[in-house]
């Protein structure tokens, strides 16, 4: 039997598959950050190493076994990173096995479609934009940081509208339900209480997460400063989108754009929509869509593709796979 590693290791956790090449789901594992930003390069592969070696362990296949690797990488961002991460992690665990490494938006991206093309925006408590053409060519815009010019993410959209709040509060703008909704989160009085315990450090932006679903829940009911905050994020996630579709000159092209992180879950579709009327401008044929499978599976994936394309039967096989490693593992592995 042939089998498969896929990897994906971010800011909060790192999880790890191991799959057939017929696309059945034999072992699952997970770990904590393994992103070397976090804490340091030997915390993120100690982390690393305990995901892979637990997929391993609940597949009962050995590191031997495993002919492909698929990894999706948060913090490998730069060329130095890719070769210091190979060097002072990925070698050491893996040696030579045949690999693909990628910042962890491509495995987003390749989890997100069944096509080996498109454009995947993510956002979340940041915010990265990739794609590959048809030609295979890659390029990623943002992920940084805000020092770096990334604008949008769950923590901007809800410092955004703390800041409507503020503002309603001193007259600058017309009343707004942000006001009450954030007064209710802090559990103040009103907002002249709200603002005292905030300006005094009684109670910080941390107390008051998750911000961002303030927003969305306000929009939904018709406020017109959410409103503005979400079109606002929407149109610059878009610029992104359509950003990397010029890079690869894909803008006349059909292609899907895959939607991940929390930031696409919120109730209010104005988000959406704004994104998807700025993407339209440029990429008339761009089909924005929820993404099919978390990152992990598209980490295995890619490894699976180093020896073979995925087939239709395959993807038939990897559903059924995928429900039955839910009920094992107890989490879901298809985007929700």
């Amino acid at each position: 039997m042939t089998y498969y590693l896929g990897l994906d290791a971010g800011g909060t956790k790192t999880f790890a598959l191991v799959g057939d090449a017929a696309g059945v789901i034999r072992g699952f594992g997970r770990a904590g950050a393994g992103n070397y930003e976090c804490f340091g390069v030997p915390a993120a592969a100690a982390e690393i190493k305990k995901a892979v070696d637990d997929a391993l362990t609940t597949a009962s296949v050995g590191l031997d076994q495993i002919v492909g690797v698929g990894m999706g990488i948060a913090g490998a961002d730069l060329p130095e990173d890719y070769d210091m991460l190979e060097k002072e992690i990925f070698t050491p665990l893996f040696g030579a096995l045949p690999r693909v490494f990628r910042n962890d938006s491509m495995g987003g991206l390749r989890g997100g479609t069944k096509d080996p093309f498109g454009i995947v925006i993510a956002c979340g408590t940041g915010c990265v934009c990739a794609g590959v053409n048809r030609a295979g060519k890659e390029t990623r815009v943002g992920g940084i940081s805000e020092d770096y010019g990334d604008m949008v993410s769950g923590s901007s959209i809800g410092s955004e509208g703390l800041k409507a709040v503020w503002r309603s509060r001193d007259g600058i703008i017309g009343p707004t339900l942000l006001t009450p909704k954030f007064v209710e989160r802090a559990g103040c009085a009103d907002v002249d209480a709200l603002f005292r315990e905030m300006y005094y450090n009684r109670i910080i932006y941390d107390d008051l997460q998750p911000m961002a679903k303030l927003v969305f829940d306000a929009a939904h009911e018709g406020d017109e400063a959410a409103c503005d905050i979400l079109e606002w994020g929407g149109g610059y996630l878009g610029d992104m989108v359509t950003a990397v579709a010029r890079h690869l000159d894909m803008c006349r092209d059909a292609f899907d754009v895959v939607t991940t992180g929390s930031v696409f879950k919120g109730v209010s579709p104005v988000l959406m929509d704004a994104m998807t009327t700025r993407i339209h401008r440029e990429c008339p044929d761009a089909r924005p869509v929820r993404a099919l499978y978390e990152p992990v599976v598209g980490a295995l994936l890619l490894g699976m593709e180093l020896d073979a394309p995925m087939t239709e039967k395959k993807y038939q096989t990897l559903d059924k796979a995928l429900e039955e490693a839910e009920r094992r593992f107890g989490l879901s592995f298809k985007a929700q």
